[in-house]
């Protein structure tokens, strides 16, 4: 085995291994409550999310160094991404215009979606397609470009966050590994007589607006609390989640932010993240401030200077 094989191979075990822990810590003792039953067919799992993603994810790049193959150049990757989020953008409004929200769930992207690119050209946007043609030629086009792409923009941020200084000698650790996809809703959970943040769940992405208003009421119905379930744009597992319809700026800050709460995680501002409130708050700030700037700075990269960001609402925030 080359030295470059045997490096690959180290760090997809060092990522294997912060996989596992970050999907342990912060989890304790376990006594359901009512709550918890009743969330329950909800509740998003992260050891589903480690076991689907880091074996497919790792085995995608063991391969790439296995057999030394040396990809597109760095135009045509960057090209690939910009379409890649532009479609994404795409099938939002699609969804928002037929009122499918299933199509841009995680079933949309087989576990076979890391196949390599298919090459094919665009061709989304003609007249005569209905709306759920475009769709499906959207979705078969991105499952094609999935895997480069997320290898096109973790190599981006980690010729950043190196430029800033925040590599070491083994280089820039934990490896940015992320993965773009359909992000988990969060159940906030407060007194009802004040805004304060006493417990928050992630729940399986793709809930109808009506079946959150369910979860809501019936948690108002039993317990002497305020429930509120929201959207997120990403997610600090290992490989995170990153929401992909929002555009290209968004991705790569999200990423950006992710990243930096696995970076927290081996220094003591990460692991007193579940200690009280105001770490919690400290932490997401932090990660917002430098995930802003990191993020800004891949994008400038990848576009040049003077490009803004498309698009008129605004995503969800990153929850951890």
């Amino acid at each position: 085995m080359g030295i470059a094989a045997g490096r690959g191979l180290k760090r997809g075990s060092l990522a294997l291994g912060l996989a596992l822990t970050l999907a342990i810590v912060g989890m304790g003792d376990f006594r359901p409550t009512t709550i918890d039953l009743l969330i329950a067919p909800y509740k998003y799992s992260f050891v589903d999310w480690e076991v689907s993603h880091v074996p497919d994810k790792w085995l995608y790049k063991a391969r790439r160094v296995l057999t030394r193959e040396s990809g597109p150049d760095r135009g045509v990757r960057i090209a690939r991404a910009k379409e890649f989020f532009e479609l994404g953008v795409e099938l939002r409004r699609l969804a928002q215009q037929t009122q499918f929200p299933s199509i841009i769930q995680p079933d949309s992207l087989p576990k076979n979606r890391r196949s390599s690119p298919s090459g094919q050209g665009s061709g989304f946007f003609d007249s005569g397609l209905s709306s759920e043609q475009q769709i499906e030629r959207i979705k078969e086009r991105r499952r094609s470009l999935a895997a480069e792409v997320e290898e096109t923009i973790e190599a981006e941020v980690t010729e950043v966050l190196a430029s800033v200084g925040l590599a070491n000698s083994w280089g820039v650790f934990p490896p940015v590994d992320a993965v773009f996809s359909t992000s988990p809703h969060v159940l906030v959970l407060s007194p009802r007589d004040r805004i304060d943040p006493q417990r928050t769940v992630l729940l399986n992405p793709g809930l109808s607006n009506q079946r959150k208003e369910e979860i809501e009421e019936a948690i108002l119905e039993g317990e002497d609390l305020a429930a509120l379930v929201e959207n997120t744009g990403g997610v600090a597992v290992y490989p995170s989640v990153v929401t992909d319809i929002f555009g290209l700026r968004q991705a790569v800050v999200t990423t950006s932010h992710e990243w930096l709460h696995h970076w927290f995680f081996f220094r003591p501002l990460g692991r007193n993240f579940w200690s009280g409130q105001e770490m919690t708050v400290l932490n997401e700030t932090a990660a917002t401030i430098a995930g802003e700037e990191i993020g800004e700075r891949v994008f400038t990269a990848l576009t040049g200077p003077g490009v803004s960001q498309a698009g008129s609402s605004p995503p969800p925030s990153p929850v951890g």
